[in-house]
C-alpha cells in the first residue's frame, strides 16, 4: 500500500514542495504509463516477430522516443541529462530512440545571469565582481546542468571559463531521481523479464558524481597527468573549485563537428580514446562536440573539455575486456563467449556483443570494418537481437563500467566518421592498443605487433 502510495498523483503531490517538482513527477508517471501501455498491451496484438510486429514495435518505439524527448525539454536536469544518455547509445538502443533524442546534445536551455551570481557568491562567499574584472552575463555554452561564462580573474587579469551549476538542481535533483526510481520499480513490477531498477542505479550513481564539480576536478587532473607525455592532448589548467563551481583556464578553438574533414585529428581522437579504454581504463564518457575543441596554434591539438562523467575500469575487468575485444577481432568466438561470461554475460546474449562493439554479427566472416550485409540484416531480424528485453538483459550482466565505454566507443565513432576515418581506421586503431596492452614487457609488446601483423594478412583481421 505505501508503495502505490509513492506512485499515486496524491503521494507524489505530498513528496513535493515545489509546483516545478510536481509538474515533473506528473508528466513523468504520466509519460511511464503510456509507454508501458503500448508495450504491454498495444504490441500483444500482434504476433510476436512477424512483419506486423516489427512494423508496429517501430511504430512504438519512435512514439515513446518522442515522448522521453518532451519530457527531457520540458523537466531538464536530471530528464535532459537521462534523454542525452539513451540518444547516444547507439547500436544498444532501438534505431527509433537513438535518432529522436541525438537532437537534445544541442537544445540545453540557458538560466538568467541572477541565478548563476546567486551560485557562485554561495560558493566561493563572494559577488563575481569581487572575484572578476570582467563577466559576460550571457553564457558561451550550456548543458543539461551546468552553463559556461566567460570572465577575467580580478586578481590576475587572467581570462577565465567559469562553469556553474544549475541553481534548481540542488532541490529538484533529488525529488526527480526519487520518481525515476519508483517508475523504474512499478515497471519491474509489472514486466518482470526487465531490471530497470539496476539500469536507474547505475545512471543515478554517475550523476551524482558528475553534479559534485570536485570531482570532475579530480578526473580532469588524472587525464592532464596521464597525456602528460602527449602534446597532442591538452586539458586546462584549474584555478578554483567547489562542488558547484568551477573556474578554469580559457581556451579557445573549433568543436571537433566543425572543422570539416580532418584525417589527422581522426587518429589523435581516435589514440586518446584507445588509451583510455585499453591502456589507463580511465574513460571520457560524455564526448559530444562540445567538450572536443580543436585548435591549430601553437600546434595541431585536442582539447578535452567536462571531465565529469567518467568511468575507471577495474584491473580485472580491463584484461577480461581486452582479451574478450582480440577474441572478436579475429572471430573466435569459443574465447569470446569463455571472456563474456567472466565479465557476468550470459552465453546467450553474445550474439550483442560484435553487432554492438564491431558493427557485424556472429555468423559473419567479414573483415573489420566492411559494411554492413543484406545477410546480417537478415539475421538481426530473424533472431530478434535489437529489442529492449535483449537490451535490458545485456544492461544488467554488463559490467556498469562496460555500458559506459559503448557510451563512449559510440561517441568516438560519430565523430571518426564526420572527419573523414573509416570505421576500419577505428576499430583497427582500438584492436592495437588491445593488443600492446594484453602485456606490458617490452617482448611481449613486440610479439602482439608480429601477431597483429599476421592476423591482418594471413586472417583477414
Amino acid at each position: 500500500m505505501r508503495r502505490l502510495l509513492y506512485l499515486s498523483p496524491i503521494g507524489l503531490w505530498l513528496y513535493s514542495d515545489y509546483s516545478q517538482g510536481f509538474k515533473n513527477q506528473g508528466s513523468a508517471v504520466a509519460a511511464a504509463g503510456l509507454s508501458f501501455f503500448d508495450y504491454k498491451y498495444y504490441l500483444s496484438q500482434y504476433e510476436y516477430n512477424s512483419d506486423d510486429y516489427h512494423r508496429e514495435r517501430a511504430i512504438v518505439n519512435k512514439r515513446v522516443a518522442e515522448r522521453i524527448l518532451h519530457l527531457s525539454k520540458q523537466n531538464k536536469g536530471v530528464y535532459l541529462k537521462a534523454g542525452q544518455y539513451i540518444g547516444n547509445l547507439e547500436r544498444v538502443m532501438p534505431k527509433e530512440f537513438t535518432d529522436t533524442l541525438k537532437v537534445l546534445q544541442d537544445q540545453c536551455p540557458q538560466v538568467p545571469y541572477t541565478e548563476i551570481q546567486q551560485v557562485i557568491q554561495e560558493e566561493f562567499g563572494q559577488d563575481p565582481k569581487q572575484l572578476f574584472s570582467e563577466f559576460d552575463e550571457k553564457a558561451i555554452a550550456a548543458a543539461s546542468l551546468a552553463q559556461v561564462h566567460k570572465a577575467r580573474l580580478r586578481e590576475t587579469g587572467e581570462l577565465v571559463a567559469v562553469k556553474v551549476q544549475f541553481p534548481y538542481l540542488e532541490k529538484q535533483y533529488p525529488r526527480d531521481l526519487f520518481v525515476i526510481n519508483k517508475i523504474a520499480q512499478f515497471c519491474d513490477f509489472v514486466v518482470k523479464e526487465y531490471n530497470f531498477t539496476n539500469i536507474f542505479q547505475n545512471f543515478q550513481k554517475s550523476l551524482l558524481l558528475e553534479l559534485d564539480f570536485k570531482n570532475e576536478e579530480k578526473n580532469g587532473l588524472k587525464t592532464k597527468m596521464l597525456f602528460k607525455n602527449d602534446d597532442r592532448i591538452y586539458v586546462p589548467e584549474y584555478r578554483m573549485s567547489s562542488k558547484r563551481c568551477l573556474i578554469m583556464e580559457f581556451v579557445e578553438g573549433q568543436k571537433i563537428n566543425e572543422i570539416g574533414q580532418d584525417k589527422q585529428v581522426a587518429k589523435i581522437l581516435i589514440d586518446l580514446f584507445g588509451k583510455m579504454i585499453f591502456q589507463y581504463g580511465h574513460v571520457h564518457c560524455d564526448a559530444h562536440p562540445g567538450n572536443i575543441l580543436i585548435r591549430r596554434k601553437p600546434k595541431l591539438q585536442l582539447i578535452l573539455l567536462d571531465h565529469g562523467f567518467y568511468t575507471d575500469i577495474p584491473d580485472e575487468t580491463l584484461k577480461e575486456f581486452r582479451k574478450l575485444w582480440l577474441a572478436m577481432a579475429e572471430l573466435d568466438y569459443v574465447k569470446a563467449s569463455k571472456h563474456a561470461v567472466a565479465l557476468g554475460v550470459e552465453e546467450q546474449h553474445l550474439d550483442l556483443l560484435p553487432l554492438i562493439f564491431f558493427f557485424r554479427t556472429k555468423n559473419s566472416k567479414k573483415k573489420i570494418g566492411d559494411p554492413f550485409s543484406k545477410e546480417e540484416r537478415k539475421y538481426v531480424r530473424e533472431k530478434d537481437l535489437i529489442n529492449l528485453e535483449s537490451i535490458s538483459n545485456l544492461m544488467n550482466q554488463l559490467p556498469p563500467e562496460l555500458m559506459y565505454i559503448i557510451r563512449a566507443a559510440n561517441l568516438v565513432g560519430i565523430h571518426n566518421s564526420i572527419l573523414g576515418g573509416t570505421t576500419r581506421d577505428r576499430l583497427m586503431r582500438f584492436t592495437h592498443f588491445a593488443l600492446e596492452n594484453e602485456h606490458r614487457t617490452w617482448f611481449s609488446i613486440l610479439w602482439g605487433r608480429i601477431k597483429m601483423i599476421y592476423r591482418t594478412v594471413f586472417k583477414g583481421l
